[in-house]
């Protein structure tokens, strides 16, 4: 195997410096495809006891539908980033939005069958579509990178992680969704979604016509070439261990929000809303973050400032123990989701500047993957601290938000040993020079004597 790869860009061709109009669209229909993604592994999440229900099984059988997209996840993860090598980035997202209509539309015929085969064949179906996650997660910065210049990467890599899929099945489903009948209908029509948002990658193009920036022609190492380097590169280290500890507390809160808010006496409506504003500001946090970094570069300096505020958040959804605190409820879900979607697209975004030239999939690749892998763990294991049907309230998730707080505070200790080292960012910026110098002596009046 050669030692160097060819990107997916004209490298013929001199970079523009420029976001083209097919970029944005091409950015949109990948919005769109996380969307019906997301809205698809959160189904049932939203509707876990009518779910419970119909299918006739336990809540915890319900949770593994869940689940089951974070084991799929950790187990193809690191492979990515060869099927991109390999295939392409259009092959990727082709696989992904025929994985993701598979299974969408495989759950939805399991609902036509027998009580006692419906989970079966709905986990199987969920299953096969959790396949396409990883491929557009991990894809996502080398997408930015190839499709979009200098100053607005960081943005484009920001918008196309939102969690979008997130917002509408927290709002949708508990309407869709009254009683065990309306099961179908939601199936069908997550069904329908996946197909649509699915249908325009035949269509569009694999990179742009002109290459936006002198880094999206460079060649980039091999896979094997990557994993090699990349462990070499203490920023990157360092950015595995915060992406990781951020994502898996921010994921396992998400996944037990209710369980710790209903033992304290708040109603199911007042967990949605909390829910709903953790993401909400989560996603004006992230565009921030994109506008932030694009136009100074002080990716570090967002870090070592979020990092701190989310261990604070995290103390304060603690303090929501107190009676009557449901306004600490909405400001730490409200900073919570603000500072935590600070720390994810930088730290991607850093993460493919300081090991360029390997590949940006490949170095997401092994950030996700190492995050679904903590993910899964703080889980489990916030699970297991759940108090017993004797504590006071019943039930309640004190030690695992004891558990977060101390998993947020150990992520802001590497934060501190981060420095700047953006080689992709500096790469682009010195043809920029180079460019801007022919042109001055171009345009340089000869010196001629008279």
């Amino acid at each position: 195997m050669p030692d160097k790869v060819e990107n997916q860009v004209d490298n013929t061709k001199k970079a523009s410096n420029q976001t083209s109009l097919l970029a944005w669209f091409e950015l949109a229909a990948v919005i769109l495809l996380n969307m019906s993604i997301n809205l698809r592994w959160l189904t049932f999440s939203p509707v876990a006891t009518i779910a419970s229900q119909y299918l006739d099984v336990k809540m915890s059988s319900i949770t593994w539908l869940a689940n089951c997209a974070t084991l799929i996840y950790i187990g193809i993860s690191a492979s990515t980033g060869w099927v991109f090598e390999k295939y392409g980035m259009k092959a990727c997202f082709l696989f992904a939005a025929g994985t993701n209509i598979s299974g969408s539309w495989i759950r939805y015929f399991g609902t036509f069958a027998p009580v006692h085969q419906r989970y079966p064949i709905i986990m199987f179906g969920q299953c096969l579509a959790s396949v396409a996650e990883p491929f557009i997660m991990n894809i996502g910065t080398h997408f930015a990178a190839v499709w979009f210049a200098t100053h607005h990467r960081v943005t484009a890599n920001t918008l196309q992680a939102l969690p979008l899929g997130m917002i509408v099945a927290t709002l949708s489903m508990p309407k869709l969704v009254q009683s065990p009948d309306d099961i179908p209908r939601a199936l069908l029509i997550t069904s329908i979604i996946s197909t649509v948002f699915g249908i325009p990658f035949l269509f569009l193009p694999a990179g742009p016509k002109v290459p936006p920036t002198e880094s999206s022609k460079a060649v980039r190492t091999t896979f094997r070439q990557s994993l090699k380097s990349m462990l070499k590169i203490r920023n990157y280290l360092l950015l595995i261990i915060i992406f990781s500890f951020y994502f898996a507390m921010f994921a396992s809160i998400v996944s037990i929000t209710s369980y710790i808010f209903i033992p304290q006496g708040y109603t199911s409506v007042q967990v949605g809303y909390a829910s709903f504003v953790r993401i909400i500001s989560g996603v004006c946090g992230a565009i921030i973050a994109g506008r932030i970094t694009d136009y100074t570069g002080r990716h570090t300096l967002v870090l070592k400032v979020a990092a701190p505020m989310v261990a604070i958040t995290t103390v304060i959804l603690y303090v929501q123990d107190l009676a009557n605190s449901y306004a600490f409820v909405m400001v730490s879900c409200f900073l919570s989701g603000f500072f935590v979607f600070l720390i994810l697209p930088v730290s991607l975004e850093l993460a493919a500047e300081c090991t360029f030239p390997v590949s940006e999939s490949v170095s997401a690749s092994v950030l996700w993957g190492a995050s679904q892998v903590v993910s899964f763990c703080s889980t489990l294991i916030m699970d297991e601290l759940r108090a017993g049907p004797d504590a006071s309230p019943p039930y309640n998730m004190k030690h695992a938000l004891i558990y977060a707080i101390v998993l947020s505070s150990l992520g802001v200790i590497p934060t501190m040993f981060l420095t700047s080292d953006l080689k992709r960012i500096g790469h682009d910026r010195q043809d920029q020079d180079e460019v801007s110098s022919d042109i001055k002596e171009m345009t340089q009046p000869a010196n001629v004597k008279y």
